[in-house]
Formats: structure tokens, C-alpha cells, sequence
């Protein structure tokens, strides 16, 4: 029966609005599904409470019938009364109570929580590559998880709690006040001090909930990037000075959770003894009263039972206004960082792009990284449909800087880029990389099979991954336990760097996309296996528009043009033999490079390059491992 709460709403709804970046905003858009079922659940809490308040006072009621009736008559006079209430309790109570619970943490909670979440994953999800670059993966995911936990949890105490507890609260002031308003004395001053607990502490623990949020986001932060990066770490040495950040982060995570605690205990402390002064006060008045004749024996019985049950929801109450104010600040802190506009976003009414040749145009196109220098500065680049074109340079040149903005990794800050005349910026970015195949100096690959880093997740046609694997010289698949099923490992480390790079370039080759992105793509390669790579490179770049970064020049010096950027802009274009006669940046960082790779003759000079001959540098030139000039 309970599996008939439990989908009031599909969560998952592909919905791309830009988030809310407030929390009352928040709560109300990105919850509107859940709406119905909030109503329905505030009303069924409303019943609960106004029932469990009127059995109580009819407990009173009865008290002073069973003490002024007599047994012999009491069945016939009461009977049917009794047998009503009976079934009030036996039936209709605990299906109420059953159906709230229900609407609260099945409907309500267990949807909004992966709702919440939901939403900020497809909004984070479609920030840029740099928007990442900017923070820790693992704080960013830490944001989603414990943001969607933090708004289940300040709607659920509303709707819950706070409306519960109110209701149970006026009722008991109506039922006293019904039988001797001077019983709202003793009840109303506890509430003023309960008010001003609530007004001096609430902030406190709200503030301390920050705090530990905050702390704990770091934590993990740190828990994720050690752990991702265990190899780099290892090498990086100073051993002591690790441990010694490690503790600094692991004891700011102790310290709010110290704090956070502390405040808790002075509240529970607080409330006991608030709660046992209104026990003292409503049942010592109501004796009083019934001393005096002023009151009947089951008024005092009802005080005793109400004293009881408003002291344990007042704490429920209490912690249930802390665990909102906690949920509330842990929400905002999240929402800073996940709610945070896009930074490249579709424009309204984007189409998908339609690439006719693959022709491309950078147009006086500078980008500093908000920073006013490095980048790219002003840049005139027409690649023909077609065309291979290499890119190169010294570090910082600005080369990748070129390849991040044609995906639209980032939007240039000046000028324009166009594909096939079509300004990128008015494509939707979806249809602009499915039509860029991209392979990038660091292949990394995601826990998840060969197939789905080659083709994606879903459907794909076995004989067409086998294809691409066999033109990327990848055959080490075959030999994998479970071949195309084998798990690739977190960020691929159960590959080589070499073995990576062929599965990126067999995931590019597989796409077959009408231009594609060469980011020193057979960086990781060794001599041997580079050069096998070459002859199906050549035929899959056929036809195709190519861009290729590269640092081993000899890996470039087959492209139709080949483009020198310095400081971000252009220097020198040409074909290889053409830019070896002038004689430029291109020939000197050739030489230089050639010359890391050549020994001495037998005279004691150096061995002589062709400068006529494209691709003459030796063997050893292939070598992965010595590349000097870099990025």
C-alpha cells in the first residue's frame, strides 16, 4: 500500500532553468512539483494534532465522568460514547497517523531530497571546464549531495514538525482556556521564555551549523583530491608537512563540530528545565484551583498529560528549529557555490549547429582569463574546410587557450569564432562539441568500461568500437579481462599512460566528427607505436578539418599549414619546409628540439637536419619521455 506514495512527481525531469540562488527562492521553484503533496501532508499533520490534543482533554472529561457517575449506570449512560471513542483510537488514529507519516517521508522527503539534488547536478553539470577549474571536485560534489539533503530537510521540518507542534500548541491553549483561562498563565509564561531560548540560541547553532558545514566540505575536499591524486602526492615528498596540513584540516573539522555540540547540549539542558518548571506550574495550578473548587479532578488529570506532552514536542520542537536553521545556513552555503550563474551559457533560441565543410575563423579574438595578459590577444586565424592545420609555440603562447575557446570551453572576451560562417556563441554547445572530436594531452578516462570511454553510455554498435579501437592501435583490449567491459579504473589507472591515449584517440576516431582537436595526441606514445598510429591518422584526418597542438614537432610537420603563436597571437604560418627556410621561431624551437635528440657524429658535431625534408627528425624524436619544450 505504502508504494502508492511513493511517486507523486518523476524528480528527474530534464528541467534547465538557471537555479535559484536564494534559499527561500529555492525552496519554493525548484520544490513547486511537490506542492500537492506538501498541502495534503500539512493538513493530515493539522488532523493528527487537533485529534491528539482532543483525546487528552476527553481523558480529562472522562476522569470527572468516571468520578461523579456510578459503575451499575455508567455502561448504559456512556457505552455508545466509549465504543466511538474506541474506535477513534483503535482505527481512525493510527490510519491518520499512518497516511502523514506516509505523505512526510515517503511522498514528500524521499522526493525532494533527489529533486533538490537533481536540480543542482544538471545545473552544475553545465558549468564551463574552467568554472571547474576553480575549486576542488570533491567540495563541489560534497555542495550537491549536502545541499539536496539540507533542502529536504528545512521543507520536511516545516511541513513535519513546525506545523505539528503549533497545532498541538494552540490546541492545548484552546482546551485549557476553555475549561479556566487561568491556566494560560503558567502555560504562557513558559512560552515567552521558550520564545526567547529560541531567539538567543537558534542563531548560535544556525552560525555553528555553518561553521561545521563549511569545515566538513574541506575535509572532503582534501579526502577526494589525496586520494585522486595518491601517485602526484607521493612524489611531491615533505612527508611531515602533508600530515601537518592533513591534521590542520582534520582538527578545523573537530573544532565546528565541538562548537556545533556545545550549543546543542546548552538548548537540551535548557529545555529540561524549562519543561520541568511547566510541569511544576500546570499541575501545581491546577491543583490550586481544584483545592479551591474552582477547577474539576480531570482538569488536573489533562494539565498532567498536556505539561508532559508539550515539554517532550518542545524539545522535538527545539531541535526540530535547530535542524531548520542548520538545514538553512548549509543550504545557502551550497547554493553559493552551485547556484552560481553559468559562465558560458546558450543563448535564448540557439540552434544546433550544422557544419557544412568545417571551415573555421578566429576574428581578432582575445582572451586573458580576466586577467589582462596571457591567452590569447587579437587573434586572425582562418582554417579552410579541410585544412590540417598545426598549432605551436612556446609555453603560454596561448596554443590551448585556442583549442578550450573553439569548444567553448570559454567564451572569448573579445571578437568572434565561427564555424562554417555560424558564430559558435549562437550554436548550442551540445551540437557544437558533438560536432568537434577532441583527443587532449592528458587522456583521462572515467570508472567506467572501455566501451562506454570509447562510445558513451548507452547503445553502441560492437563492430564500430572494435574499428576504432583497431585505427587507434589499441589491440591491448583484446587482452583485458572482459575486453570492451574491462573497467578502466579512476581516471583510467589501471591503464598506461600510452594504453589511455590510444583509447582517447580511438573514442575521437569513433565519433567521426567532421573536425577534430589534436592536443599532442600521441604524446604518451612511444616511438614504435606512434609511428603505426601515423598511417591511420593520416587516413582518418583525410577529408576531415584538423587542428593539432603539438610540442614534438615532428609529429605536425606533415600539416597542410603550420601556425607559430607567441604571446597570443600569430608570428610566423607556413608549411614545415617553408618555416624552416625563413628561418624563425619555428626553425629555432626545431633545432633546439632536434638537437635534444640527436648525438654527435664522429667528428664531434652535431648530426645534420634536412630542414627540406618534412618529418626528418630521428627516431628518437618519437621518445614520449623527452619532450623539453612544453607548455
Amino acid at each position: 500500500m505504502l508504494r502508492l506514495f511513493e511517486n507523486p512527481t518523476d524528480p528527474f525531469t530534464h528541467d534547465d532553468r538557471p537555479l535559484a540562488r536564494s534559499v527561500r527562492r529555492f525552496l519554493i521553484d525548484e520544490l513547486r512539483p511537490l506542492r500537492p503533496v506538501a498541502a495534503v501532508a500539512v493538513t493530515s499533520t493539522i488532523l493528527c494534532a487537533v485529534l491528539e490534543v482532543w483525546l487528552i482533554a476527553y481523558a480529562g472529561r472522562l476522569v470527572d465522568l468516571l468520578a461523579a457517575g456510578r459503575p451499575d449506570t455508567f455502561w448504559d449512560a456512556r457505552g455508545a460514547e466509549l465504543i466511538a471513542v474506541a474506535v477513534l483510537t483503535l482505527l481512525v488514529r493510527p490510519a491518520l497517523n499512518l497516511a502523514s507519516e506516509a505523505l512526510d517521508d515517503i511522498a514528500f522527503r524521499a522526493n525532494a531530497r533527489p529533486l533538490a539534488r537533481w536540480r543542482m547536478h544538471r545545473h552544475v553539470s553545465r558549468q564551463s571546464i574552467g568554472w571547474f577549474r576553480g575549486d576542488f571536485a570533491g567540495r563541489i560534489a560534497s555542495w550537491v549531495r549536502d545541499g539536496g539533503d539540507a533542502a529536504a530537510t528545512a521543507a520536511y521540518s516545516v511541513i513535519h514538525t513546525l506545523v505539528y507542534v503549533t497545532a498541538y500548541v494552540a490546541g492545548s491553549v484552546w482546551v485549557m482556556a476553555a475549561i479556566d483561562v487561568r491556566l494560560l498563565l503558567p502555560l504562557g509564561a513558559w512560552l515567552s521564555a521558550y520564545a526567547l531560548l529560541t531567539v538567543v540560541l537558534v542563531p548560535r547553532y544556525r552560525r555553528a551549523s555553518e561553521r561545521l558545514q563549511e569545515a566538513e566540505s574541506a575535509l572532503t575536499g582534501l579526502l577526494v583530491d589525496a586520494y585522486a591524486n595518491a601517485d602526484t602526492l607521493a612524489l611531491l615528498g615533505e612527508p611531515a608537512a602533508r600530515v601537518a596540513n592533513d591534521r590542520a584540516i582534520f582538527r578545523r573539522a573537530r573544532r565546528a563540530h565541538l562548537d556545533l555540540q556545545r550549543v546543542e547540549v546548552t538548548i537540551n539542558g535548557t529545555m529540561m528545565a524549562l519543561g520541568s518548571a511547566l510541569l511544576v506550574g500546570l499541575v501545581g495550578y491546577g491543583i490550586a484551583l481544584w483545592r479551591t473548587g474552582a477547577a474539576p479532578l480531570g482538569l488536573v488529570a489533562a494539565a498532567l498529560a498536556l505539561s508532559f506532552r508539550i515539554t517532550s514536542m518542545a524539545e522535538w520542537l527545539l531541535d526540530a528549529v535547530s535542524s531548520l536553521f542548520g538545514a538553512v545556513g548549509a543550504l545557502r552555503r551550497a547554493l553559493r557555490t552551485v547556484a552560481q550563474p553559468l559562465a558560458v551559457r546558450d543563448r535564448p533560441g540557439a540552434t544546433p549547429l550544422r557544419v557544412r565543410g568545417g571551415a573555421i575563423t578566429f576574428a581578432r579574438v582575445s582572451h586573458h582569463y580576466g586577467r589582462g595578459a596571457g591567452g590569447l590577444d587579437r587573434l586572425d586565424l582562418h582554417v579552410r574546410a579541410g585544412e590540417r592545420v598545426g598549432i605551436v609555440g612556446r609555453s603560454g603562447a596561448g596554443k590551448s587557450t585556442l583549442a578550450g575557446l573553439l569548444l567553448r570551453f570559454h567564451d572569448a572576451e573579445r571578437g568572434t569564432i565561427t564555424i562554417d560562417g555560424t558564430d559558435i556563441t549562437t550554436v548550442t554547445q551540445e551540437s557544437l562539441r558533438s560536432r568537434i572530436a577532441m583527443v587532449a594531452q592528458e587522456a583521462t578516462l572515467l570508472h567506467r568500461s572501455i566501451r562506454e570511454n570509447i562510445a558513451g553510455p548507452g547503445p553502441a554498435d560492437p563492430a564500430a568500437v572494435w574499428k576504432a579501437v583497431e585505427r587507434a592501435s589499441a589491440g591491448f583490449v583484446a587482452d583485458l579481462p572482459g575486453g570492451l567491459d574491462a573497467l578502466a579504473g579512476e581516471r583510467g589507472v589501471k591503464l598506461s599512460g600510452g594504453q589511455r591515449q590510444r583509447i582517447a584517440l580511438a573514442r575521437a576516431f569513433y565519433r567521426d566528427a567532421p573536425i577534430l582537436v589534436l592536443d599532442e595526441a600521441t604524446s604518451a606514445l612511444d616511438s614504435e607505436a606512434e609511428a603505426a598510429i601515423h598511417d591511420t591518422l593520416d587516413e582518418v584526418l583525410h577529408g576531415r578539418t584538423v587542428i593539432a597542438i603539438a610540442h614534438r614537432l615532428s609529429t605536425i610537420a606533415r600539416m597542410d599549414r603550420i601556425v607559430v603563436l607567441d604571446a597570443g597571437r600569430i608570428v610566423e604560418a607556413g608549411t614545415h619546409a617553408d618555416l624552416l627556410r625563413h628561418g624563425g621561431l619555428y626553425a629555432r624551437l626545431w633545432a633546439r628540439q632536434s638537437d635534444g635528440f640527436l648525438g654527435t657524429d664522429d667528428n664531434g658535431g652535431r648530426a645534420r637536419v634536412e630542414a627540406d625534408e618534412p618529418g626528418t627528425a630521428v627516431a628518437g624524436a618519437g621518445d614520449a619521455d623527452r619532450r623539453p619544450d612544453r607548455r
